[in-house]
């Protein structure tokens, strides 16, 4: 969904098959506040004051040697689950549900807007030109949308979907040799010079590079001088990633539909992994998604999915023509892995790509189900990933395949991946390759199966550069 801009500022350029792109309850009895009122050890005691003068209280144990906090100075967020678990045990009242109780007791405020306004200061917008035609050099310019998604002393380090900056019709460099960056509130944009073959930039402009990305998880990453960035706005910030979603969750999308300026819309998710199928290069690629009714149109690709915290849950990147309500995101875990490896790849090799770990495996999500938690009323899916081949060679095709390596056997049901010692549960089938974009070589993975039903782990192995596929 990036627009094709041209001296009237009018015409779009699409995408061939896919347009590119709380507790809420009035009571009589509320809470007022919730206050640290003492700390002994390790221990904090909060206060609950009601708005009928009555008050309960509950503990809260920091941190100890760096675990679930920093040298046991950090205390964990109160949230309203620890609120409710307070009440059961003050009341001794195990028959309520965390609703009932969000309904009878808690009147709680849900206005996004501190948390947009803050999520302002990492949204851009973005601009590339490309020459299209061998007869003249007449530019053809492009506008998108983007993210700050980190901030180092010399480099600022910009998100967006990689069909943002690359375009087919090029006759040289098929990825923009000329990309500038606006942030919110600092908005102009490039023009075209009286002969349209160069381009004018004021002081907002933020010049940029394309520094790698991947054409089949349509991400990029592009890089601009930290200096330049905070000389414009010196509230620049990265944004803050979340990987938890669901279903009917509130969500707001921040870019730049049809060059009208960075804007923000709202919806919902309203699937948490879909598949869309999208052209950038003439090839059809399938892509995971996550699908929300939150509009988008031309000019928003490359922007920012957010929660009603301020959170990117996703990167903006398609949209279908005929139903306005079904558009698509990017998820964080995706982009995170994509990007970061780009960053990693490109700062010690200079490289303009970045590579996956290949575990040898192909696998199938069996007996997959809903499960709802009536404590929260939430919910999320679970399914079994089930091993169905093991390849004898890796991506060298010389070397054993990792799967080979650490014992796994058809049928095996992988139920955890443990990354350099830190364990993640597989409760999805995606999961798997979306964690190991983030391995690299050296780095050790241990992983947790059933077999004829009883759990087994294999050995601690490090990855070796044989196991390290390259991403396009």
């Amino acid at each position: 969904m990036k627009k094709k801009i041209l001296a009237s500022f009018a015409a779009a350029a699409a995408l061939s098959l896919g347009v590119f792109s709380g507790c809420m309850f009035g009571s009589s009895v509320s809470v007022t506040s919730i206050q640290k009122t003492d700390s002994v050890g390790l221990v904090d005691y909060y206060t609950i004051t009601y708005s009928n003068g009555t008050t309960s209280q509950f503990t809260v144990t920091n941190g100890r040697d760096g675990e679930n906090g920093k040298d046991g100075t950090d205390a964990q967020d109160v949230t309203a689950q620890d609120v409710y678990e307070t009440y059961k045990k003050v009341y001794s009242d195990d028959k309520m549900t965390f609703m009932e109780f969000c309904e009878k007791y808690l009147s709680v405020n849900n206005n996004s807007t501190a948390a947009l306004n803050s999520v302002l200061r990492s949204c851009m917008k973005v601009y590339t030109a490309f020459h299209e035609s061998r007869f003249s050099d007449k530019l053809s310019m492009y506008c998108g949308s983007a993210v700050i998604y980190k901030m180092e002393t010399d480099y600022t380090y910009i998100v967006t979907n990689y069909h943002v900056v690359y375009d087919s019709k090029a006759v040289d460099s098929k990825v923009s040799n000329e990309i500038s960056a606006y942030l919110y509130g600092s908005e102009s944009g490039p023009v075209l010079n009286d002969t349209e073959t160069g381009l004018v930039y004021d002081d907002y402009a933020i010049k940029c590079k394309y520094i790698g990305g991947a054409i089949n998880y349509d991400v990029a990453v592009i890089r601009a001088n930290t200096a330049d960035v905070l000389k414009v706005n010196p509230q620049a910030v990265p944004v803050t990633v979340s990987y938890d979603y669901s279903v009917g969750e509130n969500t707001y999308a921040v870019g730049n539909p049809d060059d009208g300026g960075i804007s923000v819309t709202e919806g919902i998710v309203s699937v948490d992994s879909d598949y869309v199928t999208l052209s950038i290069d003439g090839n059809e690629r399938s892509y995971r998604s996550i699908r929300t009714d939150t509009a988008l149109t031309h000019g928003n690709s490359g922007g920012g999915l957010f929660n009603m915290q301020g959170e990117l849950i996703g990167l903006n990147n398609a949209g279908d023509s005929d139903i306005t309500s079904m558009n698509y995101a990017i998820p964080a875990s995706i982009m995170t892995g994509i990007a970061d490896g780009v960053i990693y790849y490109n700062t010690r090799n200079g490289i303009k790509y970045t590579s996956r770990t290949l575990l040898g495996v192909t696998s199938q999500a069996e007996n997959s189900r809903f499960v709802y938690d009536g404590a929260t009323g939430g919910g999320y899916i679970r399914e079994n990933v089930v091993i169905k081949t093991v390849n004898d060679k890796g991506p060298d095709k010389v070397t054993n395949s990792l799967a080979n390596d650490l014992g796994l056997k058809v049928g095996d049901i992988i139920t955890a991946v443990t990354v350099n010692g830190k364990k993640y549960e597989i409760i999805r089938q995606y999961q798997i390759a979306d964690l190991l974009l983030n391995v690299r070589a050296s780095d050790t993975i241990k992983i947790d199966y059933t077999r004829d039903g009883q759990a087994k782990e294999t050995q601690e192995t490090a990855v070796r550069p044989s196991d390290i596929d390259r991403i396009d």
